[in-house]
């Protein structure tokens, strides 16, 4: 493979990976970092099977090596030399860990990671003006794994057991890992490239092969039936997006020679095809992970294990939600989870969700559309909870109005999540500006009136009230 020997700044950060595939690529009509993503996604399940099934019984030592190994591998194979800037922010982050003070120590670990992938964004918005399958991909789930560890280590380290959450309790550690240990849970290759977030705790388990626990019929659990429906699921989103995605290019809603109604069908459908691309690595993802045996998370009522541990989306939930909240519960649950604990959790309560949607926002680049789409989801978001704090109750006196006003918020959550994720898709603040001034800024509009207006034309009951209190 030919790998760029040039290192950041420079275009050949974000496009030094192999070209061995370009061939392939050209055949097919798509650009060689996808190829190359495709491929090492789809060589997961069989090393994710050897993992489980010959491995199985291998040494700890075997069980860190061997994932290490390939991760890494496929982090050079896609990015080339620019690999190095991973290697030095799990590195740097590791010595921060051992010299850093204790109470102190997941603050530190939190602004140096950040601040290093702000920089990779920074160097990505000089150099790139559309989307490719990049270093900042991974950059993004390492930083939220090496957070996830130091603020394992400071509350297993500095708060009191009655002080920590039960999650935080499972996943609280005391001691630094050795070095292995570390490295092969921040670049194993079953998520290295696409996530999803699991904790170090979950990991170790894995490879001390103390995950899976014995079910009622004394045998362990098989995952390979969930993984291989998930891996098809995975299939079919795919074959979405290289047939059917590109024939809606998202320019299109740009267009002025539409009626209203041909318009907004056309506006729902464009940005519902932006979603399988995430769907497909996903649930590859999740069916990897179980391949490898990771995933397990109890047994149901009915004695029937869950492999649902590492899963990042829920399809079914996402697309039939009818509040804005269950949408965001059902999508990228790995990383809502990783806001919570580093964000949400941890804010005053009036500036939990701004504060949420920002951090998201700076995560995610330093694109200017990224933050249109994330202060629109905050005031989006405040909207939902007082519309639903306020109206709902009123209409589940019969069956019929609580059908009505299921039908009325199935819509809107769809609009409001098309509505904000446009300037996403688009990345940049011109054309998402351009959409909202279109749309009149109907969605912020009636948003904030819901939020500010709603409860004092139509206040909620004293138990409503109580109970957004308890839920937060």
């Amino acid at each position: 493979p030919s790998l760029s020997l040039a290192g950041m700044p420079g275009v050949n950060t974000f496009n030094g990976g192999s070209v061995v595939l370009q061939g392939v690529a050209d055949l097919i009509g798509v650009t060689v970092d996808r190829i190359n993503f495709v491929t090492c996604m789809f060589l997961s399940i069989p090393l994710a099977m050897v993992y489980h099934r010959h491995l199985g019984e291998a040494s700890v030592l075997t069980r860190k090596i061997y994932p290490l190994m390939i991760g890494l591998a496929y982090c050079f194979f896609c990015f080339g030399w620019a690999t190095k800037h991973l290697l030095a922010n799990a590195l740097t982050c590791y010595v921060l860990m051992h010299v850093s003070p204790t109470q102190y120590i997941h603050k530190i670990i939190f602004i140096f990671s950040m601040s290093y992938l702000t920089w990779v964004h920074f160097y990505r918005w000089i150099y790139l003006d559309f989307f490719c399958i990049d270093l900042t991909g991974p950059f993004m789930i390492l930083v939220q794994r090496v957070t996830t560890l130091a603020f394992s280590l400071h509350d297993g380290r500095v708060k009191k057991e009655e002080e920590l959450t039960p999650s935080q309790k499972r996943e609280a550690i005391s001691e630094v890992p050795e070095v292995l240990s570390y490295l092969s849970y921040l670049f194993h290759f079953q998520a290295v490239l696409t996530g999803p977030l699991t904790s170090y705790t979950d990991y170790m388990h894995l490879v001390e092969k103390t995950h899976v626990a014995i079910d009622a019929k004394g045998k362990k659990p098989d995952p390979s039936s969930e993984a291989w429906t998930k891996i098809r699921t995975s299939l079919f989103f795919m074959a979405i997006v290289a047939l059917v995605e590109p024939h809606f290019p998202i320019a299109d809603l740009e267009r002025t020679d539409l009626s209203v109604l041909n318009w907004v069908l056309l506006f729902q459908w464009t940005i519902a095809l932006q979603r399988p691309q995430y769907y497909f690595a996903w649930y590859l993802a999740d069916g990897i992970y179980n391949l490898s045996g990771f995933g397990f998370n109890g047994f149901d009522e009915k004695g029937e294990a869950k492999w649902d541990l590492a899963t990042n989306v829920y399809v079914y939930k996402f697309e039939m939600a009818q509040s804005f909240k269950e949408a965001l519960d059902a999508w990228n649950v790995g990383t809502m989870q990783w806001f919570r604990r580093v964000a949400f959790d941890r804010a005053p309560k009036k500036y939990r969700t701004v504060s949420t949607y920002l951090l998201s926002a700076w995560w995610h680049g330093i694109y200017m559309g990224y933050y249109l789409t994330f202060l629109t989801g905050a005031v989006l978001t405040l909207g939902g909870k007082g519309f639903r704090r306020c109206l709902r109750w009123r209409f589940l006196s019969s069956p019929s109005l609580k059908a009505f006003y299921d039908v009325v918020t199935f819509i809107g959550t769809k609009f409001c999540f098309c509505y904000m994720t446009y300037p996403f898709a688009r990345m940049h603040w011109g054309p998402g500006i351009a959409f909202y001034k279109r749309m009149y800024f109907s969605g912020h509009i009636i948003a904030i009136f819901c939020a500010a207006v709603l409860p004092v034309i139509l206040p909620p009951p004293k138990e409503e009230k109580k109970k957004e209190v308890k839920e937060e």
